[in-house]
């Protein structure tokens, strides 16, 4: 046989199987355009240069890695589905002669016009919409990059080796998988799911357990670094207990109902619950990765959104004042005396400090045995112990009178608590607290501090502890002894400013030199310094959001029509069989919808099930990027949650009008 006819055969092909073909190459094409456009920007010259661009570059470079993987694994899954109504035409062509190697002849054609045009298609939407979604980084971010159009070629070279590689092993797969198959097995191909799928308990059991442990973990865990370390392994058996249940948990049900004689032998229950075996057994794996994209897309989208949208109270919550100074090992008269000359330079430049603290502390981490007991944490403590400890902040009696201008008394061994807001531990340390060999009675647990805003700065809960001066230092000795650390205790002063914006600039660069020039052993923080930076790095994250989500909702809306296409073929013979035994058009008609819907149903509703078991983990995670805004993220989750449906809705319904042409 000619080349050139195994050529045109792959054309043809191509073009009578448009339904499913024409939509693998749109995908190819947005894949490749989405993979070059982030690895353009990563290479886009002068970025570098600007403050805060080697955090979007980062980020973007996670971006494109993640891009790149998923690339690989989702023309692979949207390839399997292609294969599966090619494999009956592949065996009509040899029962008409055409030896084997003649069929991998025309794959083969058929795979170097798809690459063409994926790879030829992608590139000319990547460059043409690059600069588009360059300007709207930039935007996001705040960044001020002179804007040149221009082809990146490194990013060409690397996306077109990137998926030519991808669908060259997708041929050698299919390749593979068409030789091992006989001319009969290819025409049956599409048949051998009929079978009905056998009851798997002990897969049931495991989904159960997997999704079980994965929901245990997202809502028992307290600590954000805790929330770090275990959100992974919550993901992973999620997404096994999800795999599981879809695949063996839905028919094991559907079989109890099927047991069930008083609910099964009625028309519409018999139809409906015998159809969806078989449908779930062919597309449960399906359905499970509509489930999972679907929660992809709606975390993905409601974090980055309202971490950009929150960016004030992200800032605030990081740098909780204008501005503050720490000196490491300080004595309260040169902390007195940097409060004295923030002063005078705030007087002169005309500004008012609405917040002026000044006072010394000492931080160590503990690791809480009971509600009345505290274990300072040291060499031989199990990481699992450190990831949930807190830290002790201790702070003198007068300097507490200081900071916030009260003249309250503590007796020897007495103390006053305070809680921040995330701390469960210590909900009983009303009465007596320990500490090494030191007994203090609890006087009181305070409603509020003033400096309680420094808790936001570090992962862990905070417990600070207010004692007279002579017990805070015996405290801060018997600490730093445990844990090595000779130069325990701080001094600490935070200021917040009130004037024009010029003043405050002013006062604040002022201040700083003024730190600097005294030789101070530490360190100075204000928080306009850190906005910018700041914008890039969640700017960054949020475009990523964007780009991802997009991506993932792609995926999803692909998944959504090849299953709206296979059912539509394997319910077409059903259609003609239920009306030959009697049953009307309408009410075969009613039984398919009814069973369709539900099934593309069942990811949509196990994704947002998913989202609201999640939420209080990923309020954890969201405190580690500074964001303690809980209504925030609760609201973008409800927002982003309500329009993913409506498209979920618009997309069921457009393919289902292909189902139903293909049904009649």
């Amino acid at each position: 046989m000619r080349n050139s006819l195994c050529h045109r055969l792959a054309a043809d092909g191509i073009r009578k199987n448009g339904k499913t073909y024409i939509p693998y190459l749109i995908t190819g094409v947005i894949t490749v355009a989405m993979y070059y456009i982030i690895r353009a920007i990563s290479f886009a010259e002068g970025l570098s240069s600007f403050p805060g661009a080697q955090q979007v570059k980062s980020t973007i470079g996670v971006g494109a890695a993640v891009v790149a993987v998923f690339s690989w694994i989702f023309l692979f899954y949207t390839n399997s589905f292609l294969m599966k109504h090619r494999k009956k035409e592949l065996g009509l062509y040899q029962v008409l002669g055409m030896e084997k190697r003649h069929v991998a002849l025309m794959m083969f054609w058929e795979t170097v016009i798809t690459m063409g045009v994926d790879i030829a298609g992608g590139l000319v939407t990547g460059i043409l919409f690059s600069r588009f979604l360059f300007l709207l980084l930039l935007k996001i971010t705040r960044l001020d990059v002179p804007l040149q159009f221009a082809v990146e070629p490194r990013a060409m070279a690397l996306t077109a080796a990137m998926f030519a590689a991808v669908l060259l092993v997708a041929f050698v797969y299919n390749l593979v998988s068409v030789c091992r198959m006989n001319m009969v097995e290819l025409l049956h191909s599409q048949n051998q799911g009929e079978r009905e799928p056998k009851t798997r308990i002990l897969l049931t059991v495991i989904g159960f357990a997997a999704l079980g442990g994965g929901y245990y973990i997202a809502q028992t865990t307290e600590q954000p670094l805790e929330a770090l370390y275990l959100f992974f392994a919550a993901v992973v058996l999620v997404i096994i207990g999800t795999y599981a249940l879809f695949t063996a948990g839905s028919i094991a049900v559907l079989k109890l109902l099927r047991k069930n004689k008083r609910y099964y032998y009625k028309t519409s229950h018999f139809i409906s619950v015998s159809g969806m075996i078989y449908r779930m057994k062919q597309n449960a794996a399906g359905l499970a990765s509509i489930c999972i994209l679907s929660t992809m897309v709606l975390v993905m989208i409601s974090t980055t959104v309202s971490l950009y949208a929150g960016m004030q109270n992200v800032l605030e919550t990081r740098y909780p004042f204008d501005f503050s100074a720490v000196m490491y090992s300080a004595d309260r008269t040169a902390v007195r005396e940097f409060q004295e000359t923030a002063r005078e330079t705030a007087e002169k430049n005309q500004v008012e400090l609405t917040t002026d603290q000044a006072y010394l502390s000492a931080q160590f981490l503990v690791l809480p045995q009971n509600s009345h007991e505290i274990a300072v944490a040291d060499d031989s403590s199990s990481q699992s112990d450190i990831l949930s400890g807190s830290i002790l902040n201790l702070i003198s009696l007068e300097d507490y009178n200081q900071i916030t201008g009260k003249t309250e008394e503590l007796g020897p061994g007495e103390a006053f608590v305070y809680l921040s807001e995330r701390d469960k531990s210590w909900d009983a340390a009303e009465g007596e607290l320990r500490i090494g060999e030191e007994t203090l009675q609890v006087k009181k647990i305070l409603d509020e501090f003033t400096v309680s805003g420094e808790e936001n700065m570090i992962a862990y809960d905070t417990l600070y502890l207010i004692v007279p001066e002579e017990t805070c230092q015996e405290l801060i000795s018997y600490c730093a002894g445990i844990q090595g650390d000779t130069n325990a205790g701080d001094g600490n002063i935070n200021l917040n400013l009130k004037g024009s914006e010029e003043n405050r600039a002013k006062t604040l660069e002022e201040l700083k030199t003024a730190f600097s020039e005294a030789g101070y052993d530490g360190y100075t923080e204000a928080r306009e310094d850190y906005r910018e930076e700041f914008y890039s790095f969640y700017g960054g994250f949020f475009f990523l959001g964007i780009f991802f989500g997009i991506l993932f909702l792609m995926a999803t809306v692909l998944i959504i029509y090849y299953k709206q296409i296979s059912e539509g073929y394997d319910d077409r013979e059903r259609f003609q069989i239920m009306q030959k035994v009697g049953m009307s058009r309408r009410e075969v008609r009613r039984s398919i919808k009814s069973q369709v819907v539900s099934v593309f149903a069942l990811p949509l509703i196990a994704a947002f099930v998913h989202i609201c078991m999640g939420f209080k983990v990923i309020v954890r995670l969201l405190e580690l990027m500074n964001l303690s805004d809980v209504a925030l993220f609760r609201n973008c989750t409800i927002a982003t949650a309500g329009v993913f449906a409506v498209i979920y809705g618009v997309v069921y319904l457009v393919t289902a009008r292909e189902y139903y042409r293909i049904v009649r």
